[in-house]
């Protein structure tokens, strides 16, 4: 209620905090939980719950403007016998603005390993609801591999069209209702020149960066057209690397200046500025000093063009990068495009288990957080959004890659070391860790639907998209059904709930066993409620309270979960993991979740 809380306000920064010490025994598993609001806190991470002598233990953050927001964490205590609790205000930096604490509390609770998954998640009924962005079911393409040629285009394939566009990808990608496709990278943007791709008199250009020949048969013609099939926004990423913003400005009049009084040839509506140009990876990486007013002189020509575009420029959750763009070109942008791959494959192919992947989950909600801080510290938080237009779990396996100079040639190394990208096509890679992560974050993505407008899953087809195409066919990988589920299944806009949940532990870490996400439409009178099980092998008990009063009665739902937390789909086996839709029993409010699980719970209200 607030009616007896702590408070923190600053108007010229501060990192402080409220502690108290408490006396805990050693080796015992707590939850530490507590209730924040904040009023305009701009910097550093905002407000929190962590303790001092346990760096590692500390609750999400809540920054910007928020009604009171419930945060928790458990953790075990080691070898302490006292901990320092803090209401943490900037954390590791200085922030201002104010934020209250209160019903803070640490309990001692049970041994995840040994307590059933239990949650209770209860649906703000009476907070206003946010319409959230179609453009979160988005997704990439980029000229690797196999993505583009043979994958979304293989001229000469039985079951291409008469331009080389696969019809059983296109089909598949529309069960995704599919509402923007980001093009041509990636890293592959940085050394592209849209003129090589287009007209008849194209010639094969070597590729620098992936170190392979680009036929460019598929260019920005083909990419629209192929968007148009699929039924989505085409999403341009320009080249900042060796490029220039006079060459962006051609591209966007190539696409959309009416000539000789004919319309305009593609209308593309979203164009990006440049690609990851804050890394030494890429070509013509960029210092934040230089980046801010590059992307300036861009979008400025772009938008002479074009003033209608949607842009966005390359940024990170990093303040010393993108507090320097934004100050720069914050006021000619819509969104800043955030990267995030949880699992590091790039160099070594990482297959770790089921629990040491699931353990990712919250760092999207983590990302997100830090990345709000920005925009209200920018002064832009609620004009520009955050586009996270490269995700996933996995980051894409190719080692000795991306290169920013040709080799030798011929380079017999590199091209050992680009036969083993076929790694990423092993099927038993992507199991219920993979759909559960995607479900995850895109819950993250829909608590934050005031912040979050864009989200491009990385790849859509091959490499660790969730669609594999081969020659003879297709396979819906487990993430292609969570994707699908989300596109089609959900209302149109995001509610406030609330989740207490029971820990999963894994190697000394913890996060809730259960994730959700509410959504309803405008009349309130249908709820669809995303549940997400994390736990490999127990079901979980969730307890369902719709303004406060425990949800009664026999629902419809749809549910995702595999014989095996490691389950996939191969081409022998393309159904092994597939939704069922079913009717659920709701007895207290309470619902059972299968293990590793996701259930999209439909519900009438009058």
């Amino acid at each position: 209620t607030g009616a007896r809380c702590v408070s923190i306000r600053a108007e010229r920064g501060a990192d402080a905090a409220w502690t108290a010490t408490v006396t805990v025994a050693p080796h015992t598993f707590y939850r530490l939980s507590g209730w924040i609001k904040t009023e305009k806190i701009r910097g550093a991470t905002g407000a929190l719950l962590n303790i001092q002598n346990m760096q590692a233990v500390r609750t999400r953050a809540v920054a910007g403007t928020s009604d009171w927001t419930r945060v928790e964490t458990v953790f075990r205590s080691g070898d302490a016998t006292e901990l320092e609790i803090n209401c943490l205000f900037g954390g590791w930096g200085e922030s201002t603005g104010q934020a209250w604490y209160d019903d803070v509390a640490l309990e001692r609770t049970a041994d995840p390993a040994n307590a059933e998954p239990r949650a209770v998640v209860t649906i703000r009924a009476g907070v206003p609801a946010v319409p959230y962005s179609r453009l979160l079911f988005g997704g990439f393409i980029e000229h690797f591999h196999d993505q583009v040629y043979g994958g979304i285009f293989e001229p000469g394939s039985p079951r291409a069209d008469a331009r080389g566009f696969r019809t059983d990808v296109i089909a598949a990608l529309k069960e995704l209702k599919l509402s923007i496709v980001r093009w041509p990278g990636g890293c592959f943007a940085s050394g592209y020149h849209w003129k090589d791709g287009i007209g008849k008199d194209r010639r094969p250009v070597f590729d620098v960066v992936w170190g392979v020949e680009d036929p460019n048969t598929f260019g920005t013609d083909e990419f629209v057209a192929w968007c148009h099939l699929v039924g989505c926004e085409p999403y341009i990423c320009t080249n900042a690397g060796n490029g220039t913003p006079e060459e962006m400005r051609g591209w966007v009049a190539y696409c959309n200046r009416p000539e000789g009084g004919a319309p305009a040839r593609h209308n593309v509506r979203f164009f990006s500025i440049g690609n990851e140009n804050w890394g030494g990876h890429e070509i013509g990486a960029r210092t934040p000093e230089a980046w801010g007013p590059l992307v300036r002189e861009s979008a400025e020509k772009m938008r002479a063009v074009d003033p209608a575009l949607a842009l966005v420029a390359a940024a990170t959750a990093d303040r010393g990068w993108t507090l320097p763009l934004l100050r720069a070109a914050g006021s000619l942008l819509d969104y800043v495009a955030i990267h995030e791959y949880w699992l590091p494959c790039w160099g070594q192919n990482l297959t770790p288990d089921y629990l040491t992947c699931i353990m990712h989950s919250e760092g999207p909600e983590t990302t997100i957080a830090r990345v709000v801080g920005l925009l209200e510290e920018a002064g832009v938080r609620g004009r520009v959004k955050i586009a996270f237009d490269e995700w996933n779990l996995r980051g894409w396996h190719h080692p000795g890659f991306p290169r920013t100079r040709a080799g030798p040639s011929p380079d017999p190394e590199a091209a050992e070391l680009i036969r083993q990208r076929e790694k990423n096509a092993i099927a038993s890679q992507y199991t219920m860790a993979d759909a559960l992560f995607s479900a995850s974050f895109l819950n993250a993505c829909l608590r934050h639907a005031e912040d979050v407008g864009m989200a491009n899953i990385a790849p859509i087809v091959n490499t660790r998209g969730p669609l594999h195409v081969h020659r003879d066919g297709i396979v819906r990988r487990t993430t292609f059904h969570v994707l699908a589920m989300y596109a089609n299944e959900l209302e149109p806009r995001a509610v406030a709930c609330e989740v207490e949940s029971g820990a999963l532990a894994h190697e000394g870490r913890t996060i809730p066993a259960v994730d959700a996400a509410a959504t309803a439409n405008e009349a309130r009178t249908a709820w669809s409620i995303a549940l997400v099980n994390r736990h490999p092998s127990k079901a979980a008990t969730c307890t369902l309270k719709l303004r406060d009063a425990p949800i009664e009665g026999a629902c419809e739902a749809v549910v995702l979960a595999g014989d095996s937390p490691d389950a996939y789909n191969d081409r022998d086996h393309p159904d092994r993991v597939a939704p069922r839709r079913t009717r659920l029993e709701i007895a207290g409010g309470a619902v059972t979740l299968p293990p590793h699980s996701l259930a999209i719970v439909k519900l009438r209200a009058d």
